[in-house]
C-alpha cells in the first residue's frame, strides 16, 4: 500500500515538471507577491480591502511544513534510502525517463523546488487539493496519488536520490 502512496506521489511531482499549462517553466504564471481585492460585504455592503497572497511557480514551496530548503551536497546514504524508497513506493506508478501510470520522475528537481518536492511527499494530500499545478495533474491523470506517510528523513532521502538521477 505504501509503494502505490509514494508511486502517486511522484507520479504527481513528475506531471508538474511534464505539464505545458498555464503554470509550466516554458511559460511562468505573473510574478505577483500580493493583489489587492475589493470585496463587498453582503451584509453591509461595505468595500473592504483584501490582501491574496498570489501563487508563484516555480519558485513556489508547496504547502507544508517545509518553508525553504537549500539541499547540501548530495549524500551518498541518503541517495542509496531514496533510492530503496523509489523502488519500493514509486516504481509501480513511475519510471525515471518512460511514462507509466504516472510521468517519468527523473528530471522532477529541475521544475520544482527542493521545499515543494518534500512538501508534496510530506502533505500530498493537503496540497493536491489546494495547489494550482497538483489541481491540474489530478484533473490530468483523473487519480489521487495517496499519501505515503513518508518521515521529512524519507522525504529528504527520496529529494537527494532524484537529484542524483538528474541529466
Amino acid at each position: 500500500m505504501k509503494k502505490i502512496f509514494t508511486v502517486f506521489i511522484l507520479l504527481a511531482l513528475t506531471s508538474i515538471s511534464c505539464s505545458r499549462k498555464k503554470y509550466d517553466v516554458y511559460q511562468p504564471a505573473p510574478e505577483q507577491d500580493q493583489s489587492t481585492q475589493q470585496v463587498q460585504q453582503s451584509s453591509t455592503n461595505q468595500t473592504v480591502q483584501q490582501t491574496i497572497a498570489a501563487y508563484k511557480y516555480p519558485d513556489d514551496n508547496g504547502i507544508g511544513p517545509i518553508s525553504n530548503f537549500s539541499p547540501g551536497p548530495l549524500d551518498p546514504k541518503l541517495v542509496s534510502e531514496g533510492k530503496n524508497i523509489f523502488n519500493t513506493k514509486c516504481i509501480a506508478c513511475h519510471d525515471l525517463d518512460q511514462k507509466k501510470i504516472g510521468p517519468p520522475l527523473r528530471n522532477i528537481t529541475k521544475t520544482n523546488t527542493p521545499a515543494f518536492i518534500m512538501n508534496y511527499l510530506l502533505n500530498t494530500t493537503e496540497m493536491q487539493k489546494k495547489d494550482p499545478i497538483l489541481e491540474k495533474l489530478v484533473a490530468q491523470y483523473k487519480i489521487l496519488m495517496p499519501d505515503q506517510q513518508l518521515t521529512k528523513e524519507d522525504a529528504m532521502a527520496a529529494l537527494d536520490y532524484f537529484r542524483s538521477v538528474e541529466k
